[in-house]
């Protein structure tokens, strides 16, 4: 069940499951052009045995827009503020691509995070990411004469990257347009956030995270043999962050959310179970 929480700033579309009575939170980001549905079989997984929340970025889905100019220490605010608004001590954040930016930035800066779960995202983009993202970049641009339009767009886009449609992903793009068949994000807004992974301080914030960390990399190949993020581009933070594992996965970046993948699942709930 979704809900929308005023924080200091916005308001936050927020889907929550647990009765509170557990003292640690789960909480999913997604990713750069998407929206809470993109966590979704992460946060089914897991809802049995922790509270959990996924939501809306702001500038996604039902949250509201991003201040202009944005960048990744934006969402880093908003979250921080939406923990504050709920009545949990203790928070685990799982970041998927952008979220993972999120995610470590949250964790420098707050001591109520105890671990975070990084599914390939946080590391230092290169020109490759910038060549596969920008283009993708351009939907938001558009409209769409249907919502079968756009629905057939992108399944034929996901399908080409190893993703099994399913009911969930009907959801998820339907949460990605309004009512005139044009996708609510903006497109000069997202593509500031997504130029903002190039302004990231990383080492300061690689630094400054003191909990254990687990790292989740995909190294299958998008276009041309190159994964969205590359294996050097985690090289600083797993020299740098204090506790740190990682675990490499032959799966395209997309297919790691999108598809349910039991495999991973279990690999996370080892990790943050772990005492």
């Amino acid at each position: 069940m979704t809900e929308r929480i005023q924080t200091k700033e916005k308001m936050i579309n927020v889907n929550k499951t647990g009765n509170g009575k557990k003292d640690v939170l789960l909480i999913f980001i997604h990713g750069l052009t998407c929206n809470y549905l993109q966590m979704h079989h992460f946060q089914e997984h897991f809802k049995d045995t922790y509270d959990t929340l996924s939501y809306d970025l702001s500038g996604r889905g039902d949250s509201s827009i991003q201040s202009d100019p944005t960048n990744i220490h934006q969402h880093t605010e908003d979250l921080l503020q939406l923990m504050n608004s709920l009545d949990y001590d203790k928070f685990i954040l799982a970041g998927y691509s952008m979220g993972g930016y999120i995610a470590l930035d949250t964790a420098a800066q707050s001591d109520k995070i105890q671990k975070v779960v990084l599914v390939d995202g946080g590391g230092v983009a290169n020109e490759d990411t910038s060549n596969l993202v920008i283009p993708s970049l351009g939907r938001l641009e558009k409209s769409f004469d249907s919502s079968d339009d756009y629905l057939d767009m992108m399944k034929q886009s996901y399908g080409a990257l190893g993703v099994k449609w399913s009911a969930v992903m009907n959801q998820v793009i339907a949460h990605e347009v309004n009512g005139a068949i044009h996708p609510k994000s903006d497109y000069t807004l997202t593509k500031q956030d997504f130029e903002s992974f190039y302004e990231y301080p990383h080492s300061k914030i690689y630094q400054n995270v003191k909990i254990p960390v687990l790292l989740i990399i995909c190294t299958g190949p998008i276009k041309d043999n190159t994964p969205l993020f590359s294996k050097e581009g985690y090289s600083l933070m797993l020299e740098t962050v204090s506790d740190i594992k990682s675990t490499n996965h032959g799966l395209i970046h997309y297919e790691i959310v999108f598809n349910n993948n039991p495999d991973l699942n279990k690999e996370i709930k080892e990790f943050i179970d772990q005492k």
